[in-house]
This record gives C-alpha cells, sequence and structure tokens, in this order.
C-alpha cells in the first residue's frame, strides 16, 4: 500500500515538474536572450563605427598631350539587344478571329447589290447573275448553286476561302481573288438578305433519306443531317449551310468533293468522314430530299 501511494506521489511530482521547468526555460529564454518577448535594452549593443579613411591626395596632374598624338575615344558598346522573356502573355489565350470576318464589317448590301447585277468588267469578272440567277436563285438548277437563303458569313467565309485557294473551283477562283476585301463582304451583305427559293423539302427521297436527315445511322457513326443543317436542311448557325433547295446536281457534286478530297475547307473535316460513310444510292436520295421537286423551266 506505502509503495502504491509512494508511486502516485512520484508521478504527480513528474506532471507537476515538467511543466513548471518548461515554463521557467521559456521565460528566462525572452528576458535574456530575445527572441518573440520583450528585449531588453542592454541586450541590444551598437557597433562601433569605423572612421572614414584619410582621402588621399590629388595626382599631379598629368600634361596635355598634342592633339596629333590624341587617338581616338573608343565608342562605347552597344547595349544589348533585350532578349524575349520566355513565358505566355495575355494575347497567347486571345481567340483569333477569321479575316473574312473583317470583309463583312461595316458591308454595304446595296454595293453589293450593284456590283452582283453588273460585275466587275475591267477584272474580267462577269456578273454574278449570269449564273446564280436574278434573285440569287439558279432558275433551272444545274452546277450552280442557290445563294439566296445562306448566311452572309456563310457566303463571306467560301469567297475568302475561293480567294485564299482553300476551296478549288477555277471560275470562283478567279472571281475571288479579282474582287477586294471590301467587294467581298459587300456581295456577301447583299446576298444575305434574300430570301431562299420555295420549299417542297421531304416531298422526294423516300424512308432512308428522311431517316438520315432526322436520325443518322448510329452504327456509321453518322449523326442526323439535321443536327448540323436544320430539320428539312433549313440550316442552323450562320456557318452551317441551308441545303434546302440546292439543286441534286450541286449537293451530289459537293458530296463527291468532299468524298474524294477535292473539297477540303470544311470545319475539322467532318463533311468529308461523313460523306464517305454514305454510299453513292444515299448520296443520290438526299439529294432529291433537299432539293424538292424539279424546277420549272421559264
Amino acid at each position: 500500500m506505502i509503495e502504491h501511494r509512494k508511486g502516485i506521489l512520484f508521478t504527480l511530482a513528474l506532471m507537476i515538474a515538467v511543466p513548471a521547468i518548461t515554463l521557467i526555460a521559456t521565460v528566462y529564454q525572452m528576458i535574456g536572450t530575445g527572441g518573440d518577448g520583450p528585449i531588453r535594452a542592454s541586450a541590444v549593443s551598437e557597433a562601433p563605427r569605423q572612421a572614414a579613411p584619410p582621402a588621399a591626395p590629388p595626382a599631379p596632374a598629368a600634361p596635355a598631350p598634342s592633339p596629333a598624338a590624341t587617338p581616338p575615344a573608343p565608342s562605347p558598346p552597344a547595349p544589348a539587344a533585350l532578349q524575349p522573356v520566355p513565358g505566355r502573355s495575355a494575347m497567347d489565350f486571345s481567340a483569333s478571329r477569321p479575316d473574312w470576318e473583317g470583309f463583312l464589317r461595316g458591308a454595304d448590301p446595296e454595293a453589293g447589290r450593284l456590283l452582283a447585277a453588273n460585275g466587275k468588267p475591267g477584272a474580267g469578272v462577269q456578273a454574278c447573275v449570269a449564273c446564280h440567277g436574278p434573285a440569287g436563285i439558279t432558275p433551272t438548277g444545274g452546277m450552280f448553286p442557290n445563294l439566296a437563303g445562306l448566311s452572309s458569313e456563310y457566303l463571306a467565309k467560301q469567297l475568302a476561302d475561293f480567294r485564299a485557294g482553300t476551296r478549288i473551283q477555277p471560275l470562283m477562283n478567279t472571281v475571288a481573288r479579282a474582287l477586294s476585301e471590301q467587294e467581298i463582304g459587300q456581295v456577301a451583305a447583299y446576298y444575305g438578305t434574300l430570301a431562299g427559293p420555295p420549299l417542297h423539302v421531304g416531298e422526294f427521297g423516300g424512308e432512308a433519306a428522311r431517316k438520315l436527315d432526322l436520325q443518322g445511322d448510329g452504327g456509321r457513326a453518322l449523326p442526323a443531317c439535321a443536327n448540323c443543317h436544320g430539320l428539312r436542311g433549313m440550316g442552323e448557325g450562320p456557318l452551317l449551310p441551308r441545303l434546302a433547295g440546292q439543286s441534286r446536281e450541286y449537293f451530289t457534286d459537293q458530296m463527291t468533293a468532299f468524298r474524294n478530297g477535292s473539297r477540303q475547307n470544311d470545319d475539322v473535316g467532318v463533311m468529308r468522314a461523313f460523306s464517305q460513310r454514305l454510299t453513292d444510292s444515299e448520296i443520290a436520295a438526299l439529294a432529291q430530299y433537299y432539293a424538292g421537286p424539279p424546277p420549272t423551266p421559264k
């Protein structure tokens, strides 16, 4: 029993002594040697100042040399060119804008109408109406597309691509290169104001074309055409063109160009990929589906 009490007393003594010793040591350190606590003035001593060395006597002036013997003073070295600092700047994260957007800025549709009607004879450019009709609708279909119903943005991009050679069609390459950037914007702005041809979409082409338009074919990774071109090809967004009302010949020609790679100005190659997954009969059915009934000759 006595030994048990002694053990308890020893443990209590340790529990009291250890914190007390730690507290005393901490107070001594703060007062005697500085730290985070108050600092005694006597603990900080100022370093003795060293006297400045006496100034050396001035050297005797050397005799001035004759002008003939004085060598020319060397020119100071040119400052080194500033080297670019590696890293990124704010401009690295700015979205780039296509050039054709600037063509449309402030474009006058009336000036575009006059250019479309008269052409640019001095540069060898015939009137647009000769191929695309007086209101942007080709009278008898064929290989010339209807421009009415297409957006100004889409038309400006296509003309810019013809001008740059990223879309190849010999006649249009020649025409676009003869037009200034301002004239491209004017023509695109004019045709963007015109309504498209009357619609009879979906009356021809059969069930296969209707399914491709509305549903696509998941097994071949073919999304519905309507996802990009709108229901029945009415267009979806400024750069996704309207298909409704284009002639069967023009639609088939462009799908063939995407398929064989002679047209390559589609966004990230999507049309080139999709056209290769379609059969010839499906392309023909879609051409009929979007074209509607054949035009009546006037």
